[in-house]
């Protein structure tokens, strides 16, 4: 009667079971009633009487009844913990070879081998891209590089396949279970299982397996996808980044082009451009307009291109009807980059970069707002620039004779936020002459 009360009592710790420490610990006190202990080896419970030689017919019944009841209790929680690990393992990872590696190593606690792999079925051949265990025979590298095609997948069985025990890399395994993962109604590779010892699997070990391979294909179909999304990505930044790369190269390339017709200009665009971006980012532009303010300020004089040379070096001072062929370099530029699509958009910035806020530039005599922020930037970068560069017509001038030109004409001729800026970041040292 003493029996049948301790099992209802296990079955009620079972039913309120909350780790397994504690679980232990409450069987352990209701078997001490009746001189009986656990031990704990390899993960398995075993009980035992501590007066073995009055044990009759029915203590033992008793003591193998408990001892399947509490393993097999055991197993069970292992298992569902471990499901819920490796489901959310699974989850978690985007690789797919860090999701094999992840699968693999969970297995392990369910079913106990020697080694394992997982293969994924590519193009009719199994392509085997994670591995445990092998490094205990040395035979990882093998495996790394071995591949089974399509024919050999569907047909191996060790008594058809003689290589299976003549190749020396294989002699050690004694058992060997492969377990499909399908998704679909679609192979998508296979799990494999060695052991060094015959009979190392049982059929319960594929029932183990069996109610995770959904999630397993689910999880390597997700995993795969994600990969190809992710190379799809990869390979369009990079074809952007070149893309990019060959656009700012053709448009240094025809900055480059105006400097050669204009010799005493030479870096001028790149210097404007550069004391541009500053300016641009000390006003906090977005990284959109401090794209268009760095193209837009390298093509700024681009109109030159149809300007006289003799009256780009000329030097001395320009007549009235010279003055009046440099005063066209906006418009003809601006007619050049409009036809351009992908750069149509700085088209207008070229245009008004000589425009003044006092309605007194040029070509269009344009005042305050309806001149582009652009436009106002890349006009003082320019004004700075010039005045301190050399021309033919004269030496470069003192730089706080440019800095003069600048704060005396600020809000008549230049934007006083965009002077501000440039003042700034040439007293903090950012802009370098």
């Amino acid at each position: 009667m003493e029996y049948l009360k301790i099992i209802s009592k296990i079955k009620e710790e079972e039913k309120n079971f909350e780790n397994v420490e504690d679980f232990i610990f409450n069987i352990q006190n209701l078997l001490k009633k009746v001189s009986l202990k656990i031990f704990i080896e390899k993960n398995k419970i075993t009980v035992s009487s501590e007066n073995l030689e009055n044990l009759d017919e029915k203590d033992n019944l008793f003591i193998h009844i408990i001892t399947e009841d509490v393993n097999q209790f055991l197993e069970g929680k292992n298992y569902s913990n471990l499901f819920n690990e490796l489901t959310i393992s699974l989850i978690e990872q985007k690789n797919v070879e860090d999701l094999l590696d992840a699968i693999l190593e969970k297995l392990e606690k369910i079913i106990p081998y020697t080694s394992a792999n997982i293969a994924l079925l590519e193009n009719d051949a199994l392509y085997y891209l994670s591995f445990r265990g092998y490094e205990k025979y040395g035979v990882e590298d093998f495996m790394r590089n071995f591949k089974m095609d399509k024919r050999e997948f569907y047909t191996l069985k060790t008594v058809e396949y003689p290589n299976w025990v003549i190749i020396p890399e294989t002699q050690w395994i004694k058992s060997h279970l492969m377990i499909p993962i399908i998704y679909e109604n679609k192979i998508l590779g296979l799990i494999s299982f060695d052991s060094d010892t015959p009979y190392g699997f049982k059929e319960e070990d594929i029932e183990k397996v069996y109610p995770l391979l959904p999630l397993l294909g689910i999880a390597l179909e997700n995993a795969k996808l994600y990969e190809k999304l992710k190379k799809e990505l990869e390979e369009r930044i990079i074809a952007e980044e070149k893309y990019r790369r060959s656009f700012y190269q053709i448009v240094k390339l025809a900055s480059d082009i105006v400097e050669m017709k204009d010799p005493y200009t030479s870096g001028h665009q790149k210097r404007v451009a550069r004391i541009s971006v500053i300016i641009g980012k000390e006003l906090g532009l977005s990284q959109e307009k401090i794209r268009a303010l760095a193209i837009s300020s390298l093509l700024h004089d681009i109109g030159k291109i149809g300007i006289p040379s003799e009256i780009l070096n000329k030097p001395s001072s320009l007549n009235p009807l010279e003055r009046r062929f440099i005063n066209i370099h906006p418009e003809i530029g601006y007619n050049l980059l409009r036809k351009i699509e992908i750069i149509s958009d700085i088209a207008p910035i070229v245009y008004q970069h000589h425009e003044r806020i006092n309605g007194s530039g040029y070509p269009k005599g344009l005042k305050g707002e309806e001149i582009l922020l652009e436009a106002k930037i890349i006009g003082v970068a320019d004004v700075f620039e010039a005045m301190t560069s050399h021309r033919p017509y004269r030496s470069a001038l003192p730089i706080d004779m440019a800095i003069k030109e600048l704060v005396e004409n600020k809000g008549t001729l230049y934007d006083p936020d965009v002077v501000d800026a440039f003042l700034k970041s040439l007293k903090e040292g950012r802009i370098i002459l």
